[in-house]
């Protein structure tokens, strides 16, 4: 039986900042089980998982509402980090500065998504770019030295639909631009 796809609302990053980050991640051949496809890199704004189109389609006419004057910002990627023990991470990521642009953009869309009738995460929001996962090495992850990373523009939205038998896994399938106007 084909299990249902899941879905969540993400900021979708720029092609050179996700080679940037795949070149970063392939030079330091850190010991994961499995690594992130670089089309795959995103900040999640809100997990929604399985749903029905319906309540889909509203989240995401709620989100357009809500992101109607928001402009497009800059953040930049600052360094890696993992959850889990630091003996054996399960996750590692690229963090990046506190943008106050980046934690409103995500409140609009977690209460479009609630006013929707989804049932979020209570966890904090913590932005990051998930890169990989299972630490395999034989000792514990050490931070090494950080990369300048870029910084990069925010100025779209989208929802995508999850299947772990592809790769890449995550499917672009609506996305709202922020509002590229400029102040009158």
């Amino acid at each position: 039986m084909k299990s249902k796809p899941h879905y969540f609302f993400a900021v979708v990053i720029p092609d050179d900042v996700k080679k940037t980050i795949y070149h970063e991640m392939k030079r330091r051949q850190f010991p994961f089980k499995r690594f992130t496809h670089p089309d795959d890199y995103h900040i999640t704004l809100s997990f929604i998982g399985a749903a029905e189109e319906n309540a889909l389609l509203e989240a995401c006419t709620l989100i357009k509402q809500k992101l109607l004057n928001e402009r497009p910002f800059q953040v930049t990627l600052s360094s890696f980090h993992t959850f889990g023990t630091p003996l054996s991470p399960r996750i590692f990521w690229v963090g990046m500065d506190e943008s106050e642009a980046l934690y409103r953009l995500q409140s609009h869309v977690a209460d479009a998504c609630r006013k929707a009738g989804f049932i979020l995460d209570k966890k904090p929001f913590r932005p990051h770019v998930t890169t990989a996962r299972k630490w395999i090495g034989e000792g514990p992850y050490k931070p090494g030295s950080e990369p300048e990373w870029p910084s990069f523009q925010i100025n779209e939205v989208a929802l995508y639909e999850t299947n772990s038998m592809n790769e890449p896994r995550y499917t672009k399938k609506w996305s709202h631009f922020l509002n590229l106007r400029k102040e009158e």
